[in-house]
């Protein structure tokens, strides 16, 4: 219980918090027309209950600490609910912030006090919202073509908002910098549905404050591009056939200034397009990277991009334009090795990586070497008795990732359009001999808080969870 929880239960015996919009806290680029509100209830009183309660609904913060809901107030509602309330006040209109609270009566019918106030931005509501265009790089056998576009920006910033839907997978980059901490964004669906079955096509955009990240003068913004579910280098070969030809995207991003103007950055055929460093990639099987393509500065203001081809303007994937209101997939802990293991027999060069316990995600690679170094990393749940390890469990997936060496010190990496199963690491072809130090874990799945804790006093029963 948080201090300020503390400090207004001392005004009441029951207090609404934790207050969520579609499931999240003060979420951005919400679509739905009638958003819905949920809170838990803090008590310092055995068995208090929520009787009634008044939601508020306002334009801006000065209204709300004013007690005006100019865009809801839902009234004293008698209800225990407090889950999915559904909004029910004026039109929103797309792109405007609404900041809500809410108070609730006990057993006894006394009130609480209000609520800490809450955000909640909508996305794109209508289709015609959207002016900015899908792209893609004109050459379809770029495994991860690098997009770019350089503006100018003359006037302070208010508020920035930058949509974007990078199939199958994207990195969005502004002024050098990557945009956010998600990764594998945005989630996977049914892109286009061409079987006889009920499916609601759609594709999920994702919404960023981007607000901190641009500046009066030259901007540049960068989209990497990966395959995912939607492309593949070779999809046939692990049974699935692809929905796009080459992975797309489409950005819009919003400028609001202080002096009451705006501005719209969108793709369109202006971007820049180009090969990189990826040179292939695929959701199962793996990445190849070549550090010794990379493009220093091509992500910033005043990168040469005079042999860059011009974009591609391309089909739209056909999916409904829907917003991402689910928990973002994130790195959301580091595992570090617990022993490096060396098969029984003789395999020169190859190490294993045992990280002590069987999770998704990938290794990032600390190394360095002479330039045109090939290290491969090949993923596994499992070892044969010799050491080795035992692939068996990867079905047709390689599961393999390789990094080629610049040259340049020391080199950090990890991959980016790829997922693994896994608890060993087999390593070939390091420059010298691995240390712990040099890979360590990156476990990767949806963040999703921790709601609970498990214990008991069968040891196996812990182990596994």
């Amino acid at each position: 219980m948080s201090r300020n929880v503390r400090k207004k239960l001392k005004n009441g015996s029951i207090l609404p918090v934790e207050l969520r919009c579609e499931y999240l806290e003060n979420p951005l680029g919400v679509d739905v027309a009638r958003p819905r509100f949920s809170w838990l209830l803090e008590s310092s009183e055995r068995g208090q209950c929520q009787t009634a309660y008044r939601v508020l609904v306002a334009s801006s913060l000065e209204n709300l600490n004013k007690n005006i809901g100019d865009k809801w107030d839902s009234g004293r509602v008698e209800s225990d609910r407090s889950v999915n309330i559904v909004y029910e006040g004026e039109k929103l209109r797309s792109g405007e912030t609404c900041y809500w609270k809410v108070r609730v009566w006990d057993r006894d019918g006394n009130p609480s006090p209000w609520s800490d106030p809450a955000t909640f931005e909508m996305g794109l509501l209508e289709e015609e919202d959207w002016k900015g265009v899908w792209i893609g790089a004109r050459d379809k056998s770029i495994s991860a073509p690098l997009l770019r576009k350089e503006f100018t920006i003359n006037k302070k910033i208010k508020k920035a908002r930058a949509y974007i839907s990078g199939l199958g997978w994207y990195e969005l980059y502004i002024n050098g910098k990557k945009v956010g901490d998600h990764v594998l964004d945005p989630a996977t669906t049914y892109y286009h549905n061409d079987q006889e079955i009920d499916l609601h096509d759609r594709v999920l955009y994702v919404t960023y404050d981007v607000t901190s990240y641009l500046k009066i003068g030259k901007n540049a913004v960068g989209v990497m591009l990966g395959n995912g579910w939607y492309s593949s280098d070779d999809a046939y070969t692990i049974g699935r056939e692809p929905y796009g030809d080459r992975p797309i995207f489409l950005l819009q991003m919003n400028i609001e200034f202080t002096d009451g103007e705006s501005t719209i950055i969108v793709s369109d055929n202006t971007w820049k397009a180009s090969n990189g460093p990826i040179i292939y990639n695929d959701i199962c099987n793996g990445e190849f990277y070549d550090a010794r393509l990379e493009k220093s500065g091509w992500n910033a203001p005043g990168y040469d991009d005079s042999d860059w081809d011009e974009a591609e303007i391309v089909e739209p994937p056909g999916g409904e334009l829907d917003s991402q209101l689910i928990p973002p997939i994130k790195v959301v802990e580091t595992i570090k090795p617990v022993k490096i293991l060396k098969p029984k027999y003789e395999y020169g060069g190859v190490y294993i990586y045992d990280f002590g316990q069987h999770f998704t995600g990938w290794v990032r690679l600390r190394v360095s070497g002479p330039r045109g170094t090939k290290v491969t990393l090949k993923y596994a749940g499992r070892l044969y008795d010799d050491n080795t390890l035992d692939t068996r469990n990867n079905g047709e997936a390689r599961q393999t990732d390789i990094y080629v060496l610049k040259g340049e010190g020391t080199e950090i990496w990890e991959p980016r359009f790829t997922l693994h199963g896994f608890r060993y690491v087999e390593v070939t072809g390091f420059p010298g001999i691995p240390k712990e130090e040099n890979l360590e874990g990156h476990v990767v799945h949806s963040a999703i808080e921790t709601s609970g804790t498990f214990d008991c006093s069968n040891p196996l029963l812990n182990q596994i969870h």
